[in-house]
């Protein structure tokens, strides 16, 4: 177990955690898809409230409300997440990680979130972190909870909104952006404690390359790729790409789809979810976006992004280079995830992905 935490902690060699993190798909499965089991109500309110204490926080949970693993709040596969009703009558969000296992990311969560409020982004405070110490113990993070509902649900029965909130959600990306940052990649946790983020690479074609051989390889033994196309994507990752030239780094929310975004319908009232949070160049976080979406809904949520942010000349290049590397990155993500959940939904996301590698393809000429 401490060899295993050591490594899921170590994001030296990570583009995005949940793809390239050192454990075999089988054990993946075995930790996360039964993340929900692992303590019961009364740990729960122990530990927190525990902590809650020693934090010197006035607050205190008194009722956990029952779980729901279809709640909005479980939508993510890494945290179980529950809601606790305090004795003042408010509420907060629980986010546990399984028992015994190391999360090394909820300082650097805390951090960017806290960043990104200071800059108008309707994200959340934090109140307490806990970090596991043995292998009974389990890690967690207790949080404001924010109001509104996930966009996803909002437009399952709102469609008519999603013009206006994808604008919106176009404006509150770019202002994720104006978060400078220190490094590239994902951030060091320990120093995320004294309220820096600093990545862990010096230049942004590091990051970008980090994990990119283990993806293609899988991808490679997965007939998705010849070997002669693998190397060409390696080629276009080179140190000589100017494109992948970046001297301003800054905040990538990394996963910010509709169910880590919420709203009330009139306007975005939640951002959450930065377990893959990195620094980088902010137009990776738009094609991070357009990977998870029809093609169309690209243009309505880049007219809300140019009415905050000034648009560079070389976008549309940068944009086609690095959906393809979010593209082959998910694509691994969902091979791997498919080996112990051989799920209809994760052989549509693999089709997905097949035609989304085929545009790039056609589009970068290879």
């Amino acid at each position: 177990m401490k060899d295993l935490n050591k490594m899921l902690v170590d994001r030296q060699h990570v583009f995005y955690w949940q793809t390239d993190r050192a454990v075999e798909p089988e054990e993946a499965g075995r930790i996360w898809s039964d993340r929900h089991s692992y303590f019961t109500d009364d740990e729960i309110l122990d530990i927190t409230n525990k902590a809650l204490s020693e934090a010197k926080l006035s607050k205190r949970i008194v009722e956990l409300y029952p779980h729901d693993e279809s709640a909005q709040t479980n939508l993510g596969n890494v945290n179980s997440v529950r809601i606790g009703k305090l004795a003042s009558g408010g509420e907060v969000i629980i986010r546990c990680h399984p028992r015994g296992i190391a999360n090394g990311y909820f300082d650097v969560e805390t951090v960017a979130a806290s960043r990104a409020l200071a800059c108008g982004v309707p994200s959340y405070r934090t109140f307490v972190i806990h970090d596991a110490q043995d292998a009974n113990d389990f890690a967690f993070q207790v949080i404001e909870k924010l109001p509104g509902m996930a966009v996803v649900r909002w437009l399952e029965t709102h469609p008519e909104d999603e013009a206006k909130i994808l604008f919106e959600i176009g404006q509150t990306l770019a202002r994720i952006h104006q978060v400078r940052v220190t490094g590239f990649g994902p951030f060091d946790n320990n120093k995320a404690k004294t309220g820096e983020l600093v990545g862990l690479h010096s230049t942004y074609v590091a990051a970008l390359r980090a994990g990119l051989k283990f993806n293609l390889d899988i991808l490679v033994k997965e007939d998705i790729f010849t070997r002669q196309k693998a190397d060409k994507i390696t080629a276009l990752f080179g140190d000589d790409n100017e494109l992948l030239t970046c001297d301003k780094p800054v905040l990538i929310h990394n996963d910010f789809a509709d169910w880590n975004v919420l709203t009330d319908g009139d306007k975005l009232t939640g951002v959450l979810d930065w377990d893959e949070c990195v620094g980088g160049d902010a137009v990776s976080d738009i094609a991070c976006w357009s990977t998870f979406f029809d093609p169309g809904r690209l243009e309505g949520m880049l007219k809300g992004y140019w009415s905050v942010a000034e648009k560079p000349d070389d976008f549309n290049d940068k944009f086609e280079l690095l959906r393809l590397r979010y593209t082959v990155s998910k694509m691994t993500l969902r091979l791997r995830r498919y080996s112990w959940d051989p799920s209809d939904f994760m052989r549509d996301k693999i089709e997905d992905g097949r035609q989304h590698l085929a545009i790039s393809i056609k589009v970068l000429g290879l």
